[in-house]
């Protein structure tokens, strides 16, 4: 029973992973995506949009 027990688990386990970094992109293409999908949101919105492009900018003249 115990070992039949681990062999289902263990193989369960090993597919589920499987397909989660199968179908999970990698994290570098993931930060870009949300990145981009952020960019873009600001990009549509009339308040947001100015707000967050004077806070970056005149930041990043502060930074050096």
């Amino acid at each position: 029973m115990l070992r039949r027990y681990l062999i289902v688990n263990g193989t369960m386990t090993l597919l589920l992973y499987g397909a989660f970094f199968a179908l999970v992109p990698s994290a570098p293409n993931l930060l870009q995506s949300v990145r981009a999908t952020f960019d873009a949101v600001l990009m549509e919105s009339p308040i947001l949009g100015p707000l967050v492009n004077r806070i970056i900018l005149v930041s990043g003249n502060f930074a050096g």
